[in-house]
């Protein structure tokens, strides 16, 4: 075997021994070596996170007195809630090496690794090189900026400090409870295609139109309301592109129209079509253009034919 082949087998069971050890000092009992001195960095101390990975730079700015913001936008709560409960372990961080030969191995050196700074008003807090995650053991990697020990914690995915904006925002459009649903109104540039849906005295869903009425067939409302109580994003246009997007001149609307009892405001859907594979959709009341699956868009934007019991 090559020299070259040989060295890449050794990294390779390096790596995998020290996962090994490391598994087992998060899996047992006894006491173990553990990060010390470091300040309060728990998110009620904390005013502002800043994360980078080289050239990209994000920040997670406190917003009153417990939410969060990424640029302009609120951040998704269960994603800041994953963050910070991965950082409530970082005091409790393991030992598994001392010497800075090792930072390569684990990408916390300068060059490689994901530099979160914690700051309390202008000053950094505590700032951490994160390294490498291990997918066999589910660990992050973290060395104290200026220190030379490598420490790991629990990480349950690997992009849980991430630069990427687009991964801390709400990716959800719409969240709307089929029993709030009073009706849902379509409206396309040809107004002769409207129709809208309702409910009839006896709880039937009800295709109208200015043609004629028909039942909407329930293999279709099913899962047509369960989408509007989940509807969810692939990704964000960024903001330059979206101020050209002519939302004024949509290709479909759809108004899901709320009752009063609900507490739900009604919410209106505008759509573009972007390319074959996703669609522009747009609150009005909203700056955030999400871009959503194409498939899940056509299904909303169903023609009054393909939803109606008779087809």
């Amino acid at each position: 075997m090559k020299s070259r082949q040989v060295g890449f087998v050794l990294i390779t069971l390096i790596i995998l021994g020290v996962s090994a050890i490391a598994l087992r000092l998060f899996s047992t009992s006894s006491d173990q070596i553990v990060i010390k001195g470091l300040l309060p960095i728990s998110q009620d101390v904390i005013d502002r996170v800043e994360i980078q990975k080289q050239q990209d730079v994000m920040e997670i700015v406190k917003v009153g007195g417990s939410g969060w913001r990424v640029d302009k936008y609120p951040a998704f709560e269960p994603r800041i809630q994953d963050f910070w409960t991965s950082v409530a372990d970082i005091p409790k961080a393991q030992l598994v090496a001392k010497l800075a030969k090792h930072h390569n191995l684990f990408e916390v050196n300068d060059g490689q690794s994901t530099v979160v700074s914690f700051y309390l008003g202008q000053s950094i807090q505590e700032q951490f090189h994160i390294g490498k995650w291990s997918a066999e053991v589910r660990l992050c990697y973290l060395r104290k900026a200026g220190k030379n020990e490598v420490y790991a914690i629990p990480c349950p995915r690997e992009d849980l400090f991430s630069t990427d904006e687009d991964s801390w925002r709400n990716p959800i459009v719409a969240s709307i409870p089929s029993d709030a649903i009073e009706s849902i109104d379509y409206i396309y540039p040809d107004s002769t295609q409207n129709f809208s849906l309702a409910k009839d005295e006896n709880g039937n869903w009800i295709v109208k139109s200015s043609d004629e009425d028909a039942f909407a067939n329930l293999r279709i409302m099913n899962p047509l309301l369960q989408a509007i109580e989940l509807l969810p994003a692939i990704g964000f246009e960024a903001a330059e592109i979206a101020a050209k997007l002519d939302f004024d001149a949509p290709d479909g609307s759809i108004r899901i129209n709320t009752s009063m009892e609900s507490n739900i405001p009604t919410t209106k859907l505008k759509f573009i079509r972007k390319d074959d594979l996703s669609f522009y959709v747009k609150i009005p009341s909203q700056t955030t253009v999400y871009i959503v699956d194409a498939r899940l868009a056509d299904f909303l934007l169903m023609p009054r034919e393909g939803i109606s019991e008779e087809n």
